[in-house]
């Protein structure tokens, strides 16, 4: 497979017309077609923006070797190479932010995943009320837990566990 049979198996991977194609990467629709049949070589600069708006291997591309998509990992290093560490970090906050989502430390938040939709919401709903910052609201949040749940209760419910444990680790 040569690199316009690459180039067509590409666009019809993403699902995309040759026109769709060509006009995310700003060319014309015909230079698209000439590369698909091979009537045209790309460029080393239409090659990097091809692997770039796709998140390609350059090295699939070129000779079909390795797979074709790269990691999200080397997609931001490619990122932080070009645009600069900081620049790629301020990006993925921003959008992190966009979005609803709370960065904290530099790190995204992890999202509680227990299997349960209900309990989840719960957790993640009182993660991200504690993740906004606000003293105020944390203060709030604490007086709130404290009345859900009362010392005596969390420490019954501890027994329990350890109780549970010990039968289990017993039989």
């Amino acid at each position: 497979m040569g690199i316009g049979e690459r180039i067509l198996y590409l666009r019809k991977a993403t699902g995309l017309t040759q026109e769709e194609f060509a006009n995310r990467l700003r060319i014309n629709k015909g230079t698209i077609s000439n590369l698909e049949k091979g009537r045209q070589k790309p460029s080393e600069q239409l090659i990097r923006l091809i692997c770039l708006e796709f998140v390609v291997s350059e090295d699939w591309l070129k000779t079909g070797e390795g797979e074709m998509f790269i990691s999200p990992e080397e997609a931001l290093k490619n990122q932080m190479a070009r645009f600069g560490e900081q620049a790629v970090v301020e990006a993925y906050k921003n959008i992190m932010k966009e979005r609803g989502l709370f960065v904290a430390a530099g790190r995204p938040v992890n999202r509680s995943d227990t299997g349960d939709p209900e309990l989840d919401r719960m957790v993640n709903t009182l993660y991200d009320l504690w993740a906004a910052g606000d003293e105020d609201l944390k203060g709030w949040l604490k007086v709130q837990f404290r009345r859900a749940f009362p010392d005596d209760v969390i420490e019954e419910v501890q027994k329990k566990q350890k109780a549970t444990q010990g039968q289990a680790s017993a039989g």
